[in-house]
């Protein structure tokens, strides 16, 4: 059983947070080369160089699917804009380490 212990050194360990930045402007670029249009919507520039990213939590979660854990750890990432929240990037690790998924999802406007 993991404890805020484990999930600290954890984190130390697999360097989760360098690689949801990694895994933001991974998302991010492809982003913009696939789908400009969208993209410009939901930024609002194309000069994506004045984002900041801030660490906002870690957490383990278990997620029942049809009675069935699903066990990973979330990184989650503040994406700042002209000084405000503009959405959150979430990252999500195997308990190996390895990557499952990510998400950016925007605050309402």
């Amino acid at each position: 059983m993991m404890d805020t212990r484990d999930l600290k050194t954890f984190e130390v360990k697999e360097k989760v947070f360098d690689k949801a930045v990694k895994g933001f402007w991974n998302h991010v670029n492809s982003w913009k080369k696939e789908e400009p249009a969208s993209f410009l919507e939901a930024f609002k520039t194309f000069d994506i160089s004045v984002v900041k990213l801030e660490r906002e939590r870690i957490a383990l979660v278990i997620n029942y699917r049809f009675d069935h854990p699903i066990e990973y750890v979330q990184a989650t990432l503040n994406v700042i804009l002209d000084e405000r929240l503009i959405a959150q990037y979430h990252y999500l690790s195997t308990l190996e380490g390895e990557v499952m998924d990510d998400v950016l999802s925007f605050e309402d406007k």
